[in-house]
């Protein structure tokens, strides 16, 4: 496994574009998105990051200057314990690597830097991965919690 060069690092200004074609790509890859719905995207995406950016940690993999994956974090504040005022929390999402750039360690290298950025600020975190991602979270160092119990809005009480 090769990881062909790539250099993961954060997002800079003049990659959002390119960040969200990835994040079209990785949600909704069978839809063709037009140009007025990309350029809505792309603005919303800028806005979405700049109110979260204390609480956001966004990695990109480039590769021969161009990006071909992403991982990001979303870090929050866990209710303190009495022996533990400062509790951190974060949600690992939306790991995407395309397709042609899978297997050989690009995601591997972006997860590892998500788990860096979480370390630095003490926060547990939890990933929802599919099965085909479950061993790149373990060799993370991830480990089945119990079990997950989700509420979709409008659920019936």
């Amino acid at each position: 496994m090769t990881d062909r060069g790539a250099q993961v690092r954060a997002p800079r200004a003049d990659d959002l574009p390119a960040l969200a074609d990835l994040k079209i790509a990785w949600s909704a890859p069978e839809r063709t998105v037009s140009l007025s719905e990309r350029t809505h995207f792309i603005a919303s995406l800028a806005r979405w990051m700049a109110d979260r950016e204390d609480r956001l940690v966004c990695r990109v993999a480039e590769v021969d200057g161009t990006l071909v994956g992403m991982a990001w974090l979303v870090l929050d504040e866990r209710v303190p314990n009495v022996d533990d005022a400062h509790r951190m929390t974060g949600d690992v999402q939306s790991v995407f690597v395309l397709a042609e750039h899978r297997g050989h360690g690009i995601g591997t290298m972006l997860v590892r830097s998500l788990c860096e950025a979480a370390d630095a600020v003490g926060a547990r975190l939890s990933v929802r991965a599919n099965d085909a991602s479950v061993p790149l979270y373990r060799s993370a160092g991830f480990v089945a919690a119990g079990a997950l119990l989700e509420r979709r809005p409008g659920a019936a009480p």
